[in-house]
């Protein structure tokens, strides 16, 4: 098959877009989500603790401490929780490249039944770093990749009031996002985490695809599959199946191209680009199918992009012009060629036999 008219071809002849191309057709059956993740409003809240400590505790060992999250709903009473908040993370750990940590937050579940955090434990909760355009970015990501594939974790944005009980008074009031905890994530699709070594071999080829490509899309190469960085393994409790991808922490995506990912002394366009494939290598026919998904998902991906308000206008554009990059690849078999062809990695990079 040539390739270059092939994909002429497929452009021309976009089908019309179905949910069931979205989502991965599979074993792993989506139970109910947690309510705290079911809608897309915005919460407000307060987080009170002594984060003049918790900013001092960015240690290989940190504490947890007292704090209390207060959330405030439409109609209803303020709704009052005791918690507990410890520093987490590695980058975003050091004040170095942080001003503010990424922080996990301890709920007693004595407390969360019949509440918006009702089954939750412990859940991450991303702040900013530095900008809180570049939380609102990343969350978006989040959602994108929640249109790809139902086996991608639940996110939820919310307004925080940070209150510092060691010097009684506000930090800052800045948009965060919880995102839903791994095991949470596998029990309610009838899995469970794999920690374990393996090879992108090992896993689904259509999630792998799918994955894979995405990352592409947004200018993300912090990743791997082997080391499991940013990525969690899913195993169906009926381990009969294969095994699934699932990634995380986008920060430092060209996306979202935050200020705290740049290296001094490097051209602004080399951090803009940020594009490298690090999938398997596939034959014409599988690219083929692969791009033939992500041309129809793209009206989609414009969509949850245009409809991010808290992205200014000219933030968007300029996203919209960044993911418009992968289109115009798909454009021209040389740049597919040279993308994701000649440096896609083999069973040899893996010292796999050849099958």
């Amino acid at each position: 098959m040539n390739l270059i008219f092939s994909i002429k071809s497929n452009f021309l002849k976009i089908s019309v877009f179905t949910l069931s191309l979205i989502h991965i057709t599979n074993s792993v059956s989506a139970a109910r989500i947690d309510s705290l993740f079911r809608s897309d409003e915005i919460i407000k809240m307060e987080l009170r603790s002594d984060f003049s400590a918790i900013r001092e505790d960015r240690t290989e060992n940190p504490e947890y401490h007292d704090g209390e999250l207060i959330y405030y709903t439409p109609g209803s009473a303020p709704v009052k929780l005791f918690v507990k908040v410890m520093v987490r993370g590695n980058f975003r750990l050091n004040p170095v490249n942080c001003n503010f940590p990424p922080l996990f937050v301890d709920f007693k579940k004595s407390e969360v039944e019949n509440t918006i955090f009702e089954n939750q434990n412990i859940l991450k909760l991303v702040t900013p770093c530095q900008l809180e355009e570049d939380v609102i970015e990343e969350y978006t990501i989040y959602k994108l990749y929640n249109q790809v594939t139902d086996l991608s974790m639940k996110v939820r944005l919310v307004k925080i009031l940070y209150f510092d009980y060691g010097r009684n008074k506000q930090v800052f009031e800045k948009y965060s996002f919880f995102i839903e905890d791994k095991d949470r994530f596998a029990e309610r699709n009838n899995a469970f985490v794999k920690d374990r070594f393996l090879t992108p071999f090992d896993l689904n080829k259509e999630n792998l695809q799918r994955l894979s490509f995405f990352q592409y899309i947004i200018g993300n190469k912090d990743w791997y599959i082997s080391s499991r960085k940013n990525i969690v393994i899913l195993q169906s409790k009926d381990t009969t199946q294969e095994l699934y991808a699932v990634p995380f922490d986008f920060d430092f995506s060209g996306f979202v191209n935050a200020e705290y990912t740049k290296s001094k002394g490097e051209p602004e366009e080399f951090f803009i680009e940020r594009r490298v494939y690090k999938g398997l290598c596939y034959t014409e026919d599988e690219l083929l199918e692969i791009f033939k998904f992500y041309r129809e998902i793209r009206p989609v991906f414009e969509s949850v992009i245009n409809n991010q308000k808290l992205i200014s206008n000219s933030d968007r554009k300029q996203i919209l012009r960044y993911i418009n990059h992968f289109y115009k690849v798909l454009e021209n078999g040389e740049l597919i060629k040279q993308e994701f062809m000649s440096d896609c990695e083999t069973r040899k990079d893996y010292n796999l036999r050849e099958k």
